[in-house]
């Protein structure tokens, strides 16, 4: 089940918000647990086996890593490791077993060896997201950040939400552990919820979805000319972040409707004067993890070099994104050349004066690496690069207008238009702490802003309508 979907915004989303708020405070987690696992098992009722599998796993290992800290920090230390090597070991099955397969399937043919092969397997809706978090889970017991959850069901509650349970944001328990225990529900949250969610319905159904046939168009050109394969790996790029940050705003918003406060996930990332401050407001829930968990620890624990450290945080988020030599190297890509920001003193961050030339740098050269991300493939990416250097002449519009119509141009512009504003504006579109206390992008609809709000939403009902269909593009990660 999708949020942009009838079955969803008409049935279920309604039926749970009913029991939801019917049933009191100590019974709010099972109907959290209840939900999000019918949400889960409407896609493949056999995967919720996995899903409670690894709920259980990590709660019940988790237990055992924090009751062994205060005897011996060795032994919780390799209840921490089992925990993760198991979490580990499934996400590495599922999702890059095929890939595994090629890759030593490639080196054995040419020494004349038999190759094998193994059988598609099934990638489980947002296993790469539960697993991360259920890593984080029992790191942080075993670091002493967190307590274990009372109860099994919070704890299931917490890897299970179902309005974050797909494509993030990623969740970290010690984010979550109070609000589980005692949260306010208010009329006041749950509007500021509903338009939050509408504007994120908004952004994908209208704008991302009638951008996306200029990206099926230029994936079906074996011989994109240079405006072509720029303006489509533009189109795709603008998609993407209109599709994935939409997701993100209905699972905040979601979140809101039911008393919880989840973190951000962009920070207008298309200001980004770097690619290491593109990181730094692109995926924040996905970029905070691999910091804490991946790089810190390169840092610390193990003393390797910050360039050694910040390549190999970025190739494994490469890796993450996706099981092929693409994704490998795209995050290469993104490691390499943040590593050479960073020993050159080049890296900005989000309150850095802002200066044009290297703003117009940073976009080109994540324009130049989203080839690789949008195709996912080494093959169709170099035919892409090929016409990016203009290899297939020079070309024009003509291309996608013939292929779809202007109609997804208009959108396109629209989008850019949309950011441009944004940027302009920088009101931080997004929740912020401002004098202690939460405040949230959107606190306000009056006027102008209530109006457009509803128009957009409006027009994302019908064109839903008509499509019935509308997949999130982060499913696939």
């Amino acid at each position: 089940m999708v949020f942009a979907s009838n079955s969803f915004l008409f049935l279920f989303l309604p039926c749970f918000l009913l029991v939801y708020y019917c049933v009191p405070f100590r019974a709010k987690s099972y109907a959290i647990v209840a939900g999000s696992y019918f949400f889960y098992a409407w896609w493949r009722p056999d995967f919720l086996l996995l899903f409670v599998a690894v709920t259980l796993w990590n709660y019940g290992l988790g237990a055992l890593v924090y009751r062994q800290l205060a005897r011996s920090k060795k032994t919780a230390l390799r209840w921490l490791t089992l925990a993760v090597v198991g979490d580990l070991a499934a996400l590495g099955y599922f999702k890059y077993a095929n890939f595994g397969a090629e890759v030593i399937a490639g080196v054995l043919q040419p020494l004349g060896l038999n190759t094998f092969t193994l059988e598609h397997i099934i990638l489980p809706l947002g296993i790469s997201f539960y697993i991360f978090q259920a890593i984080s889970y029992v790191v942080d017991l075993y670091r002493g950040h967190v307590k274990p959850a009372r109860r099994l069901v919070d704890f299931a509650a917490f890897v299970a939400l179902f309005p974050q349970l797909i494509a993030g944001p990623i969740l970290r328990y010690r984010q979550l552990s109070a609000q589980l225990m005692e949260r306010q529900h208010s009329w006041s949250l749950f509007s500021l919820g509903t338009c939050r969610f509408m504007m994120g319905f908004t952004k994908k159904v209208l704008i991302a979805d009638s951008i996306a046939p200029i990206t099926e168009a230029l994936l079906s050109n074996s011989s994109p000319q240079l405006v072509d394969a720029w303006v489509g790996v533009l189109a795709a790029l603008v998609q993407l972040y209109f599709d994935f940050s939409g997701y993100s705003d209905m699972a905040i918003g979601l979140g809101m409707m039911m008393g919880f406060r989840l973190g951000e996930n962009f920070n207008q990332p298309f200001l980004a004067m770097s690619l290491t401050e593109f990181w730094r407001r692109w995926h924040l829930s996905l970029v905070a993890f691999l910091r804490d968990y991946v790089y810190q620890p390169m840092r610390q624990s193990l003393s390797w070099p910050i360039s050694v450290s910040i390549f190999l945080t970025m190739l494994l988020s490469g890796l993450w994104h996706g099981a092929s030599w693409a994704f490998v190297l795209f995050g290469a890509y993104f490691g390499l050349l943040m590593a050479f920001e960073r020993h050159w003193g080049l890296t900005t961050h989000p309150k850095s004066p802002y200066r044009w030339h290297r703003h117009l740098i940073s976009l080109l050269l994540i324009l130049f690496c989203m080839t690789l991300f949008v195709t996912g493939d080494l093959e169709q990416a170099t035919l892409i690069y090929q016409g990016q250097l203009g290899l297939w002449g020079l070309g024009g519009l003509q291309y996608y207008r013939l292929e779809t119509s202007s109609l997804p141009l208009l959108f396109l512009a629209v989008a850019l238009i949309w950011l441009v504003f944004a940027g302009i504006l920088n009101r931080r579109f997004y929740s912020a702490k401002a004098n202690g206390q939460h405040s949230f992008f959107m606190q306000r609809i009056t006027g102008w802003s209530a109006l457009l709000l509803w128009s957009g939403f409006t027009l994302s009902l019908t064109k839903l309508a008509a499509s019935q269909y509308s997949p999130f593009l982060y499913f696939q990660f």
